[in-house]
């Protein structure tokens, strides 16, 4: 193992120690963001631990038979690694620096077979050999995969004669996403004539500029006519002189150490971005949940609102009906308790029924039928409410079905839980509702309220009338006058002589505002019971809706708020991190290696 680059000191081996915090410190923050989050964390535990090996890896990928062994050997002009028409390789092969080439690889503890040989590009630079790609063994599509992250430089060779198939572009696109730096080689290029070599460059440049909006370098090589040249000691006619001066260009940009800090740095970075991306998608989730949930509560709080509307209509009605029969019930006492009404012979019965026909009369009708009014339209709106509220929850859990492809399904499960049993309440609520039973126990109550007060206030009205009638002599006492009776005689007359025309007329008053307050309290009491029920009504609905928002809407908002606070703190923590990135980015690129 060269140990040029693990013998670090100086500013460089302070800053390594640094990025390997920081990359375990970025490792624990994704800790806290789900199974989802797992690859990415022990993607960064193996580039800090990179990082204490420092080799600059220069990966290798491709699909299989697309010639990377051949490449390779031919970069390090020097038939190293084993070549064949099936896939032959099988695990990773690293390449380290030496002087003396290692024929022999060695197997390492990760399982990687580790070689040696003077012609990797530099002292501290290595080259890695993947599986190929699309092979038809899924394991070893899956051993490029995982290494892929752990490159400081991607070499993607595409054969010329299968340019840019589909996983290629996955992978390209993979690396892409880890900030790496790439450099395309097409290969095998001695099986295609020169006007097609033109046309499949053009091809490749075109495609990873319209897919993957990438415009690396692309080397047109034949790894096959290099190594043959190499072995007749013939010049170089593969263009595999081209890959290597461009990567002894790389290579003194910058001190391998270097370069390898900051490309691995660049993987932090977007792997840290990318869950502040994905976060901050998860907050604006919760936020949008929460908005819709506030929705609901608002609607709850309109529909309570629009409750007292329509109780103040309703009682409106109700009290001008009342109103109609207390003035009728005033003018039957005033009409039955006149002079003229004491000349005329009457009856309980009858007076009770024309107290019924006349001062009753529509009165229950009117009011079944505002009242009746009120209670359609309470249950109407309360069923189109209740309609309304369970289409907005099921759009929300339907929304949350979508979300937890992308959130931490553990955490937000609870909140689904939640807003399902939500969405069972609301429907059960609306099936207890029905306009016809709640008409039919209203009408009940305001018939049995009416019959008693028509029946007792028609008693109460008739008995006064009658107990004055009852007191007066009969007889006529002005001859045959047209107006003159014996009641009359009884109740002017006598009181008059006895008494005086004063006290007669106070008694006279008397009966009359005593019957007339009698039925004005009887009528205040009989208003006072229709609209308690029709109060008891709507505060049972309003309970309703305030028990809904309580017991159910309310464990949502915790939930929602425990959701958007643990993103809220999850993206503090990664900018936080993000702004240690720059800062040693920094440091890194001032520094000079020792």
């Amino acid at each position: 193992m060269s140990t040029v680059l693990t013998t670090l000191d100086g500013p460089l081996a302070a800053l390594r120690e640094s990025e390997i915090r920081l990359l375990s410190d970025l490792a624990a923050a994704l800790n806290e963001m789900g199974e989802a989050s797992q690859d990415d964390r022990g993607r960064l535990l193996q580039v800090a631990q990179d990082l204490r090996d420092m080799f600059f890896l220069v990966v290798v990928i491709g699909e299989f038979n697309a010639g990377k062994s051949s490449f390779i050997n031919a970069l390090l002009g020097d038939e190293l690694l084993p070549v064949g028409v099936t896939p032959t390789t099988e695990a990773i092969e690293l390449i380290r620096y030496n002087d003396v080439p290692q024929r022999k690889p060695d197997m390492r503890d990760d399982g990687i077979r580790e070689w040696a040989h003077p012609n990797t590009g530099a002292v501290g630079v290595a080259l890695v050999d993947t599986p190929g790609t699309g092979s038809v063994f899924q394991k070893h599509e899956s051993t490029a995969k995982s290494f892929l992250h752990r490159s400081d430089l991607v070499i993607f060779v595409i054969s010329a004669k299968r340019a840019l198939a589909e996983t290629e572009r996955l992978y390209l696109e993979l690396a892409r996403n880890y900030g790496k730096k790439i450099i395309l080689v097409v290969n095998q290029i001695d099986l295609l004539s020169p006007q097609e070599r033109t046309e499949v460059r053009r091809f490749v440049e075109r495609q990873v500029q319209d897919l993957l909006d990438l415009q690396p370098l692309i080397f047109m090589v034949s790894a096959k006519e290099s190594l043959a040249a190499q072995r007749s000691g013939a010049a170089d006619g593969g263009g595999i002189d081209a890959v290597r001066a461009h990567l002894r260009g790389v290579l003194n940009e910058a001190p391998p150490i270097k370069q390898k800090l900051l490309a691995q740095l660049d993987m932090a970075e977007h792997i840290a971005n990318k869950y502040l991306d994905t976060i901050q998608g998860r907050a604006d989730l919760v936020s949008a949940d929460t908005a819709k949930v506030r929705d609901v509560q608002s609607e709850l709080e309109q529909q309570s609102l629009g409750l007292n509307a329509q109780l103040a209509s309703a009682r409106a009605e109700i009290e001008n009906v009342f109103e109609g029969m207390r003035r009728r019930g005033l003018n039957f006492i005033s009409e039955n308790l006149s002079i003229r009404r004491m000349g005329r012979s009457s009856n309980r019965e009858a007076l009770q029924a024309e107290f019924q026909d006349v001062v009753i009369g529509r009165a229950l009708r009117d009011i079944n039928a505002a009242s009746g009014d009120y209670i359609n339209a309470l249950i109407d709106n309360s069923r189109l409410y209740w309609r309304g509220v369970i289409e907005r929850l099921n759009q929300l859990r339907d929304l949350m079905e979508q979300e937890l492809s992308g959130l931490d399904a553990s955490v937000y499960t609870e909140q689904r839980e939640a807003l399902q049993e939500a969405i069972r309440i609301a429907e059960a609520e609306l099936k207890t509702y029905s306009s016809g039973r709640v008409i039919g126990e209203m009408e009940e109550v305001f018939r049995s309220n009416m019959n008693g007060f028509a029946a007792g206030t028609g008693a109460a009205v008739a008995g006064v009338i009658l107990m004055i009638l009852a007191a007066l002599p009969a007889g006529p006492i002005f001859g045959a006058g047209a107006l003159a009776t014996a009641s009359l005689a009884f109740v002017v007359g006598a009181p008059l002589a006895a008494i005086g025309s004063y006290a007669a007329l106070r008694y006279y008053r008397r009966v009359s505002a005593d019957t007339k307050s009698d039925f004005n309290r009887r009528v205040d009491q009989l208003q006072a019971t229709y609209e308690k029920a029709l109060d008891d009504l709507t505060q049972r609905e309003r309970s309703r809706l305030t028990q809904y928002g309580k017991q159910v809407l309310t464990p949502i908002f915790s939930r929602l708020e425990v959701l958007a606070r643990r993103y809220s703190a999850q993206q503090a923590t990664l900018r936080g991190l993000l702004d240690q990135i720059a800062t040693l980015r920094r440091g890194i690129e001032e520094s000079q290696a020792s």
